[in-house]
């Protein structure tokens, strides 16, 4: 019994950590381009047909945890705020359309064939694009807003979702994010058949969630993949 005790410890202490064993599954998964997999495992690709395969890979090191409070009601406020904005906006805009409806609308005409606008008509159109180009950067806000907001909300759900489940509801709950870096040097394969080594930061992350008294540790998922030095990100 005491030998069987002295190899379970020893099995244990030989497994690979999680960071390798998470690695090994995604390069698996994209070399052969299987979907359900990555999609359980990463939010970033690794297209075979244009970054190549990693065939093997080494962990150089793995840096020190970072923490951070789920921020979704302080995105989804601030996603609020510009949407206020962007309602406070259109209706002046409106509001100046209209009183120089005409005016604005024989400038425009006039431009877009090219004709040349001048004196007041001039000034108006002139108020008129700057109304529409400030219109267009509110639009452009709140979609970014949203965005941020969506996916900060994604990560952790996507984190403490078990596959195959519905989602996790992170509604009242208490997330903490925690990102951890890799550095690993990786045997590329190139679509021209040539084997490269490059090294590469992979970032993973994951979210343990605090409800009353329950708390639901999530997985690692890969959030990005970058070349250690220069090189743009692999997403």
């Amino acid at each position: 019994m005491r030998f069987g005790v002295v190899l379970l410890v020893l099995a244990a202490c030989s497994s690979p950590p999680v960071e390798q064993q998470l690695l090994t599954q995604f390069f698996r998964a994209a070399r052969v381009r299987d979907n359900t997999t990555l999609a359980s495992i990463s939010a970033v690709t690794l297209d075979p047909r244009t970054d190549g395969t990693v065939t093997d890979f080494k962990i150089d090191s793995i840096g020190m945890p970072q923490h951070r409070k789920l921020q979704v009601q302080e995105l989804t406020h601030d996603q609020d705020k510009v949407r206020a904005d962007q309602v406070e906006f259109t209706k002046k805009m409106r509001d100046f359309y209209q009183s120089n409806s005409i005016a604005i609308d024989r400038a425009m005409k006039a431009d877009q064939a090219k004709q040349p606008v001048r004196g007041s008509d001039a000034t108006l159109l002139a108020e008129w694009k700057k109304w529409d180009a400030d219109s267009r950067d509110l639009e452009r806000k709140l979609s970014q807003a949203r965005q941020k907001a969506t996916k900060e909300k994604q990560s952790a759900v996507g984190s403490l979702t078990p596959p195959g489940r519905d989602d996790v509801d992170v509604n009242g709950m208490d997330v903490d994010i925690i990102t951890e870096p890799v550095s690993v040097t990786a045997q590329v394969q190139t679509p021209d058949a040539k084997t490269t080594a490059k090294q590469m930061v992979v970032t993973l992350q994951r979210a343990s969630g605090k409800k009353g008294d329950q708390t639901t540790e999530g997985r690692w998922i890969i959030t990005s993949i970058q070349p250690k030095e220069g090189g743009a990100q692999t997403n």
